[in-house]
């Protein structure tokens, strides 16, 4: 930052009132910018000890994660919910706009994992296809497929879109996979045949 581009001590101190840690900064040894200087202070040496440093990073790594996460169908709202920051801060650093961020907005974006996407918010389908696809090419049957994540009608059958589908869908099909994976015998097998008696014709 260039020193032209720092806004004047006097203009500062305008903006902010007494009983702040700006106009503590511009000078005023007032009791009340005294005390809120004090609190940030205590604040900031219990959230050192606690391992919040406040450092200054690089967001290029908070930067790729949003880009990672924002793929699976977490935007920057669901991305700001998660991580408990401002919806405007995740779209700057996305952008780029943001070239630097301090330690702990690194942390809290890095903590967003795939569990924050929406109920209904829609991912792509192609992994969840490509396993789908193998799954049947092993013998499994589409209508057992279906029946397996979740389907009550009489006659199931896979309602998943090609492009796109529900991130619920997409979690579905990978609880059954784990499942699958955990114990390889479940694959293959089968419902019972229910076998009807046939009405015999009176003579």
């Amino acid at each position: 930052m260039r020193p032209s581009d720092m806004t004047d001590l006097a203009v500062l101190a305008e903006r902010h009132s007494h009983g702040t840690r700006v106009r503590y900064i511009t000078g005023c040894r007032c009791v009340p910018c005294r005390a809120a200087n004090s609190r940030y202070s205590s604040a900031r040496e219990l959230a050192r000890k606690n391992g919040d440093r406040a450092g200054i990073v690089s967001a290029s790594r908070a930067r790729r994660h949003l880009e990672t996460v924002a793929r699976h169908g977490i935007g920057r709202y669901v991305a700001a919910e998660a991580s408990g920051l401002n919806p405007r801060r995740i779209a700057e650093i996305r952008s780029g706009k943001k070239a630097n961020i301090r330690e702990r907005t690194e942390r809290a974006i890095l903590s967003i994992t795939m569990d924050a996407r929406g109920a209904k918010t829609l991912v792509d389908a192609k992994p969840v296809w490509a396993q789908i696809e193998h799954l049947l090419s092993e013998g499994l049957t589409r209508r057992e497929l279906a029946r397996r994540l979740g389907s009550r009608s009489k006659t199931p059958a896979l309602q998943l879109g090609r492009r796109a589908i529900t991130a619920q869908s997409a979690m579905r099909f990978e609880r059954l996979l784990s499942t699958m994976r955990a114990d390889p015998c479940k694959r293959y097998q089968r419902r019972p045949m229910r076998l009807r008696p046939i009405p015999q014709r009176r003579l």
